[in-house]
């Protein structure tokens, strides 16, 4: 019954789904006593791909559990298909969003309504080897001086050169899908002969490669000291986690203030197929809320959604400051729209954007087919 207090002698098991990494998972299992003392609920985790967390439709999975921790773009399709429960009225949802970082609670929301609950908190930043760099670059012109030492590395596998290409073009401040204009193409063609440029300047294997890859590469036994435009992973800069720690900065820009980064991280939802809503309600706000977040969540391994947690003494402390080097990225980031289709759009725009810095070239015909994707995959208009 989702009536059950604390004072119940067996808590509720619900199943929760998160993606397989000790940021995705670690966090939230180490949360669980706090679930079981204030709601006598328990969550068994299970955990997906990092690539199908970005890929695959929330409906695919949604009806086999309670929790799901989800990417914000999928919602609206998840909406869409009745596979989410709205979060509107639970308690302390404006105190969420007055303490998410960034956008992140506000990623969530869709046609005025809140879907998921900001847990975790990620952009594109870089990240260095503090024994062999004294700290990442600020400009581009510096990465891609740095880049032709040997020293830099890039990830841009297909989910993370769209990325890269979404970062640069609101860098350049023509995001995709503003006012109207999905492309503006002279910046799209700019940003696409830079990324080129920088494919050119890192190893080869770096067009296979993802966040994770490249973080494994800095720590292991090499001559590569940076990496640039990665999602950021607390993890690698926790004492114990790897042999060698990272520490992360800014991501790098063209005027040195480290706007229009992709936002990433990931938010708890509550699936339309729970049996106990009012419980499973309940614990996606205590995992997203200040106590979980500053406490037993960022302690085992978890990336915090909330504000608090990003400026406290102690998780600093224990990151060798990642949340404080890093805040001024996630507070400019730019956000993915929220609408029917994106998610296929994105990944038919991942696939023509790394093809294209694979091959070290693209035409005119490149710009059409991606101006022509929202037509293909969007079934609303971009506000």
């Amino acid at each position: 019954m989702d009536s059950m207090t604390a004072e119940s002698s067996a808590p509720v098991v619900l199943r929760g789904m998160t993606w397989d990494h000790p940021r995705g998972v670690d966090g939230l299992r180490e949360a669980d006593p706090l679930l079981i003392a204030r709601h006598s609920v328990t969550i068994e985790w299970e955990a997906r791909s990092l690539l199908a967390f970005g890929d695959q439709h929330v409906a695919d999975f949604a009806a086999d559990f309670d929790i799901l921790v989800i990417d914000h773009p999928h919602v609206p399709d998840a909406v869409e298909a009745g596979a989410l429960l709205p979060l509107d009225g639970i308690a302390g949802l404006a105190d969420l969003a007055k303490e998410s970082v960034g956008q992140s609670h506000d990623s969530y929301r869709y046609r005025g309504s809140q879907w998921a609950l900001g847990v975790d908190a990620a952009a594109q930043v870089s990240a260095f080897r503090p024994d062999r760099a004294d700290g990442a670059p600020v400009f581009w012109s510096d990465a891609l001086e740095l880049a032709g030492t040997g020293a830099v590395l890039w990830p841009y596998k297909p989910v993370d050169a769209f990325s890269t290409f979404a970062t640069l073009l609101a860098q350049r401040g023509a995001p995709l899908a503003r006012s109207g204009r999905f492309l503006d193409r002279a910046v799209a063609g700019e940003v696409l002969e830079f990324m080129i440029r920088l494919a050119d300047a890192v190893p080869a294997w770096c067009a296979d490669a993802n966040p994770i890859d490249v973080a494994e590469a800095l720590v292991a036994d090499n001559d590569y000291s940076v990496g640039v435009a990665l999602f950021g992973y607390t993890n690698y800069s926790r004492a114990g986690f790897r042999p060698r720690p990272l520490a992360y900065d800014d991501i790098p820009s063209f005027d040195g203030r480290a706007g229009g980064s992709t936002l990433g991280g990931a938010g708890v939802a509550v699936s339309a197929s729970t049996r106990h809503p009012e419980l499973a309600i309940a614990a996606a706000a205590m995992l997203a809320g200040a106590e979980a977040q500053i406490g037993p969540y960022t302690a085992g391994g978890g990336q915090p959604g909330n504000l608090r947690a990003w400026r406290s003494d102690r998780a600093n402390e224990t990151t060798r400051g990642f949340f404080r080097n890093t805040l001024r990225t996630l507070e400019r980031a730019w956000v993915r729209p929220r609408v029917l289709g994106w998610p296929d759009l994105q990944l038919a725009l991942s696939h023509l954007v790394r093809d294209a810095v694979v091959a070290r070239r693209f035409d005119e015909t490149t710009l059409d087919r991606i101006e022509r994707l929202p037509a293909a995959h969007l079934t609303e208009e971009i506000e």
